[in-house]
């Protein structure tokens, strides 16, 4: 029930109250059946809609707005938890998840999110974001659990699983297919039976953190039962998973701490301290300007900082076309450089990875340091911190301790 996918069918305004009729037909048979020893739960399923954000497909505000609207239905039809499933970007994810978190709030609600995305034969997402890759994205976010659902059937997604077991520190969950779809007669069929299905998707509770089972294309209410009777009474294993503190784009991560040291930035992206990106950006040839970033990640560069602060030029419109096309060409971390609050969430709204942030200090107080950092928690991005408040630069050792001290505490 998303207006752009309702569109297809001329009726984007229904969103809401087909969105609502679905949550209050499942809460009246989930109130019917559930009991003090074992309440049932009505979870709120958003999924991707036929749109890629990092594809330029649709924007993300209208993702958002889309998103809100479809939650304010089920929120207002009675769900319990949000699931946020088959995702094919990370993109989508945090469009989904700031208008669900948003719409809950505005409610008065506090809502838990579960975050699911489809893992292609490819061991990549559609988009190619792989499970270690997603995870680190995903870490900033406030969500209940983080898993993958669709794509494929249990026998080809256990890889992924395994591999996201090492690195989720949080609950894991798991929604396969009954088994890869196959053509017959022209019709689609998922070939692997209730029972077989029940003994392979629940093994998944060995694996550390797995803690939500279930299914998605082609199992039925036989596959869902076998599958209850199958794990009733076992526990799942708690979350032991660690990863690195990273950066990520959307096809791979970044540590912070290289080794061998140090992390590199590649600052030719930068109108102000390149000449030739400079006049690349006044023609704006975008195809040189990205030939230029790639020049960067050939020469070793861990992420790339863009900046197109121009006197003369419109930085919103820039940092638009600029970012739009590294974000999807370029397999290293982003870094949007700039002072201007608006010109650093144009860019986080078009970076499907986790980039970092340059920068914040105390040079005009604290409401705009407050901005961006409030910019940078809520697209989960890291940020760097200049020791400079309103006196001016720290040029000592106490200085530096001092505003750095501060600022952590803001």
């Amino acid at each position: 029930a998303l207006p752009w996918v309702l569109e297809e069918y001329d009726i984007p305004e229904r969103a809401y109250e087909l969105a609502k009729a679905g949550a209050e037909l499942v809460k009246q048979v989930c109130d019917k059946y559930s009991t003090p020893e074992k309440p049932r739960f009505v979870a709120g399923s958003l999924g991707p809609g036929t749109k890629l954000p990092s594809l330029g497909h649709i924007s993300y505000d209208e993702m958002y707005e889309g998103y809100k609207i479809a939650a304010k239905g089920l929120i207002d039809g009675g769900v319990d938890v949000f699931l946020l499933e088959t995702f094919q970007d990370p993109l989508q994810i945090k469009a989904a998840l700031h208008a669900v978190q948003d719409a809950a709030k505005e409610e008065g609600k506090d809502i838990p999110v579960m975050v699911s995305a489809t893992i292609e034969l490819t061991g990549t997402m559609l988009i190619g974001t792989d499970a270690q890759t997603l995870a680190v994205i995903m870490e900033p976010f406030d969500i209940l659990s983080l898993g993958f659902n669709c794509g494929t059937g249990p026998d080809q997604i256990e890889q992924h699983l395994k591999k996201l077991s090492e690195v989720w520190p949080k609950p894991i969950s798991i929604h396969s297919n009954a088994g890869l779809p196959e053509n017959r007669g022209g019709q689609t069929y998922y070939p692997m039976g209730a029972e077989e299905f029940a003994e392979k998707e629940s093994r998944f509770l060995d694996i550390d953190g797995v803690a939500i089972v279930g299914g998605c294309c082609g199992t039925t209410p036989a596959h869902i039962k076998a599958l209850a009777e199958k794990v009733k009474g076992k526990k799942p294993k708690p979350p032991k998973g660690k990863q690195p503190r990273a950066l990520a784009s959307l096809y791979g991560i970044q540590p912070l701490k290289q080794e061998p040291p140090p992390f590199l930035v590649g600052e030719r992206t930068n109108a102000t301290g390149s000449k030739k990106f400079r006049e690349l950006l006044l023609a704006e040839d975008y195809d040189a300007i990205l030939s230029v970033a790639q020049e960067q990640v050939k020469a070793g560069a861990h992420a790339l900082d863009v900046s197109v602060n121009f006197a003369g030029r419109d930085e919103i419109k820039d940092m638009k076309e600029v970012i739009s096309r590294f974000n999807e060409k370029i397999p290293i971390p982003l870094m949007p450089d700039s002072t201007q609050p608006a010109a650093l969430e144009t860019a986080l709204k078009l970076i499907g990875g986790r980039p970092i942030l340059n920068s914040a200090n105390l040079e005009d107080g604290e409401e705009k340091f407050n901005k961006i950092c409030s910019l940078a928690k809520r697209f989960g991005a890291a940020v760097v911190l200049l020791t400079i408040d309103e006196k001016g630069m720290a040029k000592t050792k106490e200085r530096k301790v001092e505003v750095a001290e501060r600022m952590y505490k803001l």
